[in-house]
């Protein structure tokens, strides 16, 4: 079992899940086949959708795949894909990419996420509040022992930088550049996987993939 610090409501409900399209795909009739790229937040959510679409649908085709919000709009920029799915909004660069492309986006709020702050459950840390765990990923502080724990040095596990958690986590909880010391994992279930692992681990993961 993981322990789970909940560390803020407004937090909690701080992510809107985006889903992007470039003009209308399913303006064209004939089209049997979609496929779908972006956020690792979003996947299990847009899966279920999919699969209760595809109940009433089963003649069409979707493909849903994660990789990071980055990842799924710039495969969408490039045509590769139909829709993507992020969990922060589009740069203006990657807006100016598409008017440049001659592409209209069409942006739509899936889904509000929120984020969860996670340790071993072996690890006596009861509570940290944002200031805290904005310095825990600073870099300022480095030690369990600050907070009342053992003496061990603090391992952060956070995501990659194509990750809109990562961008989103960034500017409203850390509020600066993350520290050099951080692990980027390529996705939520990676960071859980490797703070269960890890005695002296913390991360931030989508409250979907927090378990008792």
């Amino acid at each position: 079992m993981k322990k789970i610090i909940l560390f803020s409501f407004v937090l909690l409900v701080g992510i809107s899940a985006f889903i992007f399209l470039a003009k209308n795909p399913f303006t064209t009739p004939e089209k049997e086949s979609l496929i779908i790229k972006g956020s690792d937040t979003e996947v299990q959510l847009v899966s279920n959708l999919v699969e209760a679409f595809l109940e009433k649908n089963p003649k069409v085709d979707i493909s849903v795949t994660g990789g990071g919000s980055g990842v799924g709009i710039a495969a969408l920029l490039n045509g590769e894909i139909d829709l993507a799915n992020s969990s922060r909004k589009m740069e203006d660069k990657e807006l100016e990419q598409a008017k440049n492309k001659g592409l209209e986006i069409q942006e739509f709020i899936l889904a509000k996420d929120g984020l969860s702050i996670i340790v071993h459950p072996e690890n006596s840390i009861q509570q940290l509040s944002i200031d805290q765990i904005a310095k825990i990923y600073k870099g300022k502080i480095t030690n369990w022992k600050e907070f009342g724990g053992k003496d061990e040095k603090i391992i952060l596990y956070g995501r990659q930088s194509t990750s809109g958690t990562y961008v989103f986590f960034r500017n409203f909880v850390v509020q600066d550049d993350y520290s050099p010391e951080m692990r980027n994992m390529e996705g939520n279930q990676a960071i859980v996987d490797a703070v269960r692992a890890d005695k002296n681990g913390i991360g931030y993961v989508s409250v979907g993939y927090v378990k008792d």
